[in-house]
């Protein structure tokens, strides 16, 4: 039997201690706060960088993981015998993770069957366990690269912008665009397209309402096209009491789903602001 590795980002975001359980290697985004660079959950947390954001009024911003980084690792599973690695990264409309490690598996000269997910966080965990099931059972890297890029085709994501402010301070809007939001109490509802890239679905005002938006789309998108393994994702950065409150929405209209809460990590506070709620799901697909 192949000797396999897997491999995903910190973007995932996995719970603690949930990847290293399956095994997976997970090569961490960094947070880069004056100039520093942090390693994503390694050396700051989501409390932690909020902590700084408020305090010091940084301005933090994002990088994706070292080239170097990357090559290490695939030098290091192929000096450790492993046959090939699926490397299952967030999407190529929020990070150049991808490109990376494809190039870095070839400055390594190690075989890794790469995959842009055209999603993230427990959306991109579930396609790492996918791969694993199917591997689990004998199936080839062509099967498995297949049904792959069926489900990243049905992934669903959306996201409330709890927080203008910080993208304001990041030049992400402009102050006249910040002023009239929050004179209105504007939340903007963005999702990925097609193609893994963030548009703009919805601009509302209150969570009240983006809350209604959100969960009359997810109940017609469910009735259309199915749930994968009849299950429903909330996350939130700094916004438990939110989360909940959704939830407490979609329970009664979606009776027999489970609906999990889970907290996303630093880089999305990075670029959305606390007060951020996200909901994402694939569509049944069978496999």
């Amino acid at each position: 039997m192949d000797k396999i590795a897997w491999v995903t980002d910190s973007m995932a975001f996995f719970p603690n201690g949930e990847a290293e359980k399956l095994g997976i290697h997970v090569v961490p985004t960094q947070i880069i706060i004056k100039g520093e660079a942090f390693l994503e959950y390694e050396d700051l947390s989501v409390e932690q960088l909020y902590a700084r954001m408020e305090k010091e009024k940084v301005v933090p911003t994002t990088s994706q993981p070292s080239f170097g980084t990357l090559v290490e690792l695939y030098e290091r599973l192929k000096a450790e015998g492993y046959d090939y690695a699926y490397a299952i990264h967030i999407t190529s409309g929020l990070s150049g993770t991808f490109s990376s490690s494809v190039a870095a598996a070839e400055a390594a000269d190690f075989k890794v069957y790469a995959l842009d997910s055209y999603t993230g966080a427990a959306n991109q965990q579930e396609l790492l366990r996918i791969a694993m099931d199917l591997a689990s059972r004998g199936k080839k890297p062509a099967e498995v690269m297949h049904v792959l890029e069926q489900f990243k085709h049905h992934s669903h994501f959306y996201l409330i912008i709890g927080n203008l402010e910080t993208m304001r301070r990041s030049g992400r809007v402009s102050s006249s665009q910040f002023l009239l939001a929050n004179m209105l109490n504007i939340k903007p509802i963005v999702k990925f397209d097609e193609k893994g890239v963030l548009v703009p679905f919805k601009k509302v005002r209150s969570f009240k309402k983006a809350f209604k938006e959100m969960a009359d789309e997810i109940v017609s998108l469910v009735a259309k096209n199915g749930l994968h393994d009849r299950r429903l994702h909330i996350s939130q950065t700094m916004a438990p009491e939110e989360a909940e409150q959704l939830k407490a929405i979609l329970s009664p209209r979606l009776p027999d789903v489970s609906i999990e809460i889970s907290q996303f990590g630093p880089s999305i506070l990075t670029h959305a602001g606390a007060d951020t709620v996200g909901v994402y799901w694939f569509d049944d697909i069978a496999y």
